[in-house]
């Protein structure tokens, strides 16, 4: 399935978007880490994920939440992320987490729980990315279990359904109705105004 120039457009504005976003909730979270734990500021997790269910949300084509995150990550690293080359790494991990969620319904639902699916599968695999860089032996199964519930919360909250009420804000405006989310709701519309009309 191409993407169209204006999609292609769009998702490097949002990813921009969310990229310079990242970076600023990277430099907010060096405090707040420091007042309550790294374990503690997991609940900042969801954020750092919103640019793949944003991105997917609107466009709806396979491949959007991974480049989307990807491409978010790369512009907090080129922006000075204090986080250095693993912003880009978990990025893709992150990526493909998040891009699992629409794969697993073919990518023909788009709907809260995918997005909240989303945001959790986007914990899951960065987690996986921290193990992996860190070393299984990196954390105790309590703080292991502890810290994966709590950014999978988020990711669910932050990620998901923040990216829906975004973007559905944005539909109001709007400024998406050229693309597949609009699209997919006037044809949803009009099949809702034949049946309640026979």
């Amino acid at each position: 399935m191409t993407w169209k120039m204006k999609e292609v457009v769009l998702a490097v504005i949002l990813s921009v978007i969310c990229g310079v976003i990242y970076l600023g909730w990277s430099t907010l979270w060096v405090p707040i880490s420091a007042l309550v734990g790294p374990v503690g500021a997991g609940f900042m997790f969801g954020i750092w994920v919103i640019a793949s269910p944003i991105v997917a949300y609107i466009i709806r084509k396979p491949g959007a939440a991974f480049v989307a995150e990807v491409a978010a990550a790369a512009v907090e690293l080129l922006t000075g992320s204090h986080f250095g080359l693993s912003a880009l790494l978990i990025g893709v991990f992150q990526g493909i987490g998040s891009e699992i969620a629409f794969a697993i319904f073919r990518y023909k639902r788009y709907n809260l729980l995918t997005l909240m699916l989303s945001g959790a599968l986007a914990a899951v695999f960065a987690m996986i990315y921290n193990l992996l860089a860190n070393g299984f032996g990196y954390y105790s199964t309590g703080v292991l279990l502890t810290t994966l519930g709590i950014h999978v919360v988020s990711g669910i909250i932050l990620g998901g359904w923040l990216a829906k009420v975004v973007v559905d804000a944005l539909a109001k405006t709007g400024v998406l109705e050229q693309y597949a989310i609009m699209k997919e709701r006037r044809k949803k519309g009009d099949i809702n105004g034949h049946v309640s009309g026979l």
